[in-house]
Formats: structure tokens, C-alpha cells, sequence
């Protein structure tokens, strides 16, 4: 049995120590963002909110009108608890959730290393392995990937990164029309809600460098090359409160549900998103409208990844946005140096960071200049922001793999798609170390495994004999991944049973032709022993035992 008294005051040992440290992200006073619950109309919201509370709300902005979030202002004065309206709005009926509007910060290091071997994290994830199959751009059926990058602002016009920078060819600039009908007026060359227009935003070197880092262009004799050479880079710029972080995610949703509606004569092939921003020591449950994104986004085909803080903590203990959000679409990234060892100011968490990617001393495009920052440079961009978007890159480069299998429901199934192509990065995960126990993969992003693992997928190797492959267990053996293979892709039922035969659990299951199976299930309730799985079709049928500690 667990001395509880030792565990509960280290846990208050920890909590003081880090209570010095902590610190609560800027807020915008007096706005809250608040999502509506489906069919509840945010004008009634606001009229029973201003009767029942005697203050003057109103809506400032329709944020994402898809997934019914808005942002509401109000007259923000000392002798009224901020944190105590935000729980009554929480409560209110018709709303599903409400949160501040959050200042967000930018997730990178200041390099203290310039002597280093420029690209070698390219190399440390088998980025060469890849490209010897694909460098990226279109789908086996002809679809141009995209990924959207969200940033206060990139060097779009950079020699490395205009080739590859995205065009909505549907839409005609600086004419003041929605020529495309997704509802924006002159998205030629991205958005930013700050602007409502697609200028590209305060061009820092950070949105330049992380854009660098996921397609520069490759192969063309000067500068760097991206993870993938031939992607398209859609810029969202302005990314400074959450309002239009919401607004900017919204704006993807957009373009890809707009592209799955018309198979692809409009819109936006995008795979994947990357956020290297987020901040410290704040929960998923204090910021539910932004978690729920990236469900919204997934469901589209959309797998978002994210940058976790640059502080060796366990974000489980003590928070971090986005990473904690608990969305299967959201791929959480923290750092490890190009020699295989995690950075010891990096983030870390079993159930909340996947896995690990190289980001520090990386080298990528910048651009300085002053105030308009417009002169395109090469230099060192360090942190959990220069990892997140080697997987981002990586996740686009999958989608280009001749394997026409492999992607071809991508836009009639975009889940399904998305699922699988998710599963490929995680699961080819290169064991490290470093990261066991503290990560979910217990990995490091590794692209030549990736490869490998969808070329077998696409030669048929998940076909075979009704087999249960492999049991994994995760969450400290709460929570166990059943890997199988069936030979027909016919339902299967997939039972649990404990030692005097009672049933535990039941599902049907489908398996998908050009995908790993498995089957992921919960214990968290069921007490310590053996059990027996099966799984099944008709009087065929796979047993298999395994304990629970």
C-alpha cells in the first residue's frame, strides 16, 4: 500500500515551490469567450445574462460561427471578481463553455550555440530516408497538401519559403468580394483576424523560422531545406489572444471542410496545423473552448500539433496549453537534442506529450531589417518551438507517400485518414531512453520508421489469420492498446472477461484495410487480476489472457 501521507505532502512540497514560479497568462479585460450549446441562439444568451447579472454584455465577435463560439465584452471594474463572472457565465444555460481571452507567448530559446552541424536534425529523424520515397506536395490523387501554420506573423516573401507559400486561386485579391464563397473578402494569400485581410502579420523570425523549418523549399541551391520541400504553407497570422486563435483555427476549418464539400474544387487540402505558442502552467479545463478545436478540426481531416513548454516540469502536475488538451487530433511535441538525449528545459507528461523532436540549435530561414523585419537571413531557432513543426512537416509528408491506398479516403473519410496517418507517426516512434515513462510514445519522431511502417501497411501485411499481435498497456496499466489483424474487414465483436467469466466489456469492431487495428480500453475501475480477451466473427474466434496490476 502507498504511504499517502509522504505522497500528499510532496504534492504540497511541489505545489508551494512551483506557486513562487507560476505565473497567470495576460488576460484582455473585460472579454470572455464563451461556445453555445447546439440550437441556443447567443442574442438570447446575452439578454438573460444581462438581466440576471445587471451587467451589460454584448457580443464584440462571432469567433467560430460553425462550433458557436463568441466573444462577449462587458465593462470590467474592481468591485466585481472577474473569476467569479466567468464562473457564472460557466454555469449559465445555454452556454457549453466560457473562458478568459488569454494572451499567448511564443515557445522558443534564445540559441547559445552557433558551432553545430547546421541540418543535423534532419538527419537525427531520417528526414534523408524519406525523401530518397517522397519530398512532398501532392497526394497519390492529386491533392496539394497543406499546412497551416499559425504565428503572429512570417517572412512569406523569404527566397526559401515563396515557392511553397499557399495561394487560394479561388479567390481574387484586393477586390473586396467573397469570390470563393467561404466567407472571407480577399483571402488570396492566408487571414488575419486582427486585420481581416491576409497580410502576413508582424514578421518576427520566429513565424519565419518555424515556417522554415516544416517546407522550405528544397533542393534549390540555396539556404535550407524544410522537412517537407514541396508543401504549401498557409499563413494565419496575428495569433496574439486566444479570440483569434480560436478565429484562425476557425478559418482552417473553413477552407478544409470547404475542400471535402467540393472535392477539392475549393477550399484547402489541409493536413495538419502547427502552434508553437501556448502558455505555461494553465490547464485544458480553464480554456475548454480552445481544447474543443481540435476535435472540431480532426473531424474534418485535420490533425493539429503542438509545442509544449520549454521548462522540465510534468504538465500533468502543473499545467500547459494547448499540450493538456485531450483531443485525439492534437499531437503534443516536446525536445531532444540532434544526440538522442531529451533538453532538460523541455515539458513532459505520460498522458499528455507523444513524443519527442529535435529542436535545439536548429537552423532554419529568419529575416531582420528593423521594423519591417523584411530582409530574408538564415539563423539558429532553439525549443519545444522549433520541434512541434518537424512533426507537422512530417505528418504532410506521409500524405504524399505512393501508397494510393494509403490516403485515398482522405477526402470522403477525412477521420479515418487522419487517424491513420496520426497512428503512422506515433506508432513508428523511435524508442528513446530519455523519454520513457515520461512521454506517451516513449519516442522520438522518426521518419525513416514512419516510411517503413506504410509501406508494409500498403503491401497488406495487416491482412492475415485472426491474431491478437500484441497488448500494450498505458497510463501506469489503466489503459491497454490491443493490436490484431483479421483476414476479412468484416464487424468483429471484441470481448473482456475476468477469471469467473463475467463479462466486462463488449464492442464491435471494423477493421480498416490500410491501417494498424487495435482496440483501446479502459481498466480504471476494475480490480487487480487476470483476464481473458477475445476477438472474434461467427465460431471463430482468438483468445488471449493478460493481467492487470
Amino acid at each position: 500500500m502507498k504511504n499517502t501521507t509522504c505522497f500528499l505532502l510532496l504534492l504540497l512540497f511541489i505545489g508551494a515551490t512551483l506557486s513562487a514560479q507560476t505565473t497567470t497568462p495576460a488576460r484582455r479585460p473585460g472579454e470572455i469567450i464563451v461556445q453555445l450549446q447546439p440550437g441556443i441562439q447567443i442574442n438570447a444568451v446575452v439578454s438573460e445574462l444581462n438581466r440576471s447579472t445587471g451587467i451589460p454584455f454584448a457580443v464584440k465577435q462571432t469567433l467560430a460561427a460553425d462550433w458557436h463560439m463568441y466573444l462577449l465584452q462587458y465593462p470590467e471594474t474592481q468591485d466585481k471578481s472577474a473569476d467569479g463572472l466567468l464562473q457564472i457565465l460557466r454555469k449559465a444555460k445555454g452556454i457549453e463553455q466560457a473562458q478568459f481571452n488569454n494572451k499567448v507567448d511564443e515557445r522558443n530559446l534564445e540559441p547559445n550555440d552557433t558551432e553545430w552541424w547546421r541540418q543535423g536534425d534532419m538527419s537525427f529523424i531520417n528526414a534523408p530516408e524519406i525523401w530518397a520515397a517522397t519530398t512532398g506536395g501532392l497526394t497519390p490523387a492529386g491533392d496539394t497538401i497543406v499546412v497551416a501554420v499559425l504565428e503572429k506573423g512570417a517572412l512569406m516573401t523569404h527566397p526559401d519559403l515563396a515557392p511553397n507559400r499557399f495561394w487560394n486561386w479561388h479567390e481574387i485579391p484586393n477586390n473586396d468580394v467573397d469570390d470563393d464563397g467561404n466567407g472571407y473578402i480577399d483571402d488570396f494569400g492566408g487571414w488575419n483576424p486582427q486585420t481581416f485581410a491576409d497580410d502576413l502579420g508582424t514578421k518576427g523570425y520566429h513565424g519565419t523560422a518555424v515556417n522554415g523549418i516544416i517546407g522550405a523549399r528544397g533542393n534549390n541551391q540555396q539556404g535550407i531545406s524544410g522537412v517537407n520541400w514541396y508543401v504549401k504553407l498557409l499563413n494565419v497570422a496575428g495569433m496574439d489572444y486566444e479570440s483569434e486563435i480560436i478565429q484562425g483555427y476557425q478559418y482552417v476549418g473553413k477552407m478544409r471542410k470547404q475542400y471535402n464539400q467540393t472535392n477539392g474544387a475549393k477550399g484547402a487540402f489541409i493536413v495538419a496545423t502547427n502552434a508553437s505558442f501556448g502558455f505555461d502552467d494553465e490547464f485544458a479545463e480553464d480554456h475548454p473552448v480552445w481544447c474543443a478545436l481540435y476535435d472540431s478540426l480532426g473531424k474534418l481531416g485535420v490533425i493539429s500539433v503542438a509545442a509544449t513548454t520549454n521548462r522540465n516540469v510534468d504538465v500533468e502536475i502543473v499545467g500547459d496549453m494547448p499540450t493538456t488538451c485531450t483531443s485525439e487530433y492534437l499531437i503534443s511535441v516536446t525536445n531532444i537534442t540532434k544526440s538522442g538525449i531529451k533538453v532538460p528545459q523541455s515539458g513532459f507528461g505520460s498522458m499528455s506529450i507523444d513524443l519527442a523532436a529535435p529542436g535545439t540549435d536548429t537552423y532554419s530561414t529568419f529575416n531582420s531589417g528593423g521594423q519591417n523585419n523584411d530582409i530574408p537571413s538564415y539563423g539558429i531557432i532553439g525549443g519545444c518551438s522549433a520541434a512541434a513543426p518537424h512533426v507537422a512537416g512530417g505528418i504532410a509528408l506521409l500524405y504524399s507517400l505512393d501508397c494510393e491506398p494509403f490516403t485515398s479516403d482522405a477526402v470522403s473519410n477525412p477521420v479515418a485518414c487522419a487517424r491513420r496517418v496520426r497512428d503512422a507517426i506515433l506508432f513508428s516512434a523511435e524508442p528513446n531512453t530519455s523519454l520513457s515513462g515520461i512521454t506517451v510514445t516513449g519516442g522520438h519522431l522518426d521518419l525513416g520508421n514512419a516510411l517503413a511502417g506504410v509501406r508494409e501497411l500498403c503491401k497488406g501485411a495487416v491482412v492475415g489469420p485472426l491474431d491478437i499481435l500484441e497488448v500494450r498497456t498505458m497510463q501506469g496499466g489503466s489503459k491497454f492498446s490491443v493490436f490484431f489483424q483479421t483476414p476479412i474487414f468484416q464487424p468483429y465483436q471484441f470481448r473482456v472477461y475476468n477469471m469467473l467469466g463475467q463479462l466486462m466489456l463488449e464492442q464491435e469492431v471494423v477493421p480498416a484495410q490500410f491501417s494498424e487495428n487495435y482496440i483501446d480500453f479502459e481498466t480504471n475501475f476494475w480490480p487487480a487480476g487476470v483476464y481473458v480477451m477475445s476477438l472474434g466473427r461467427g465460431d471463430v474466434v482468438n483468445f488471449r489472457k493478460f493481467p492487470k496490476i
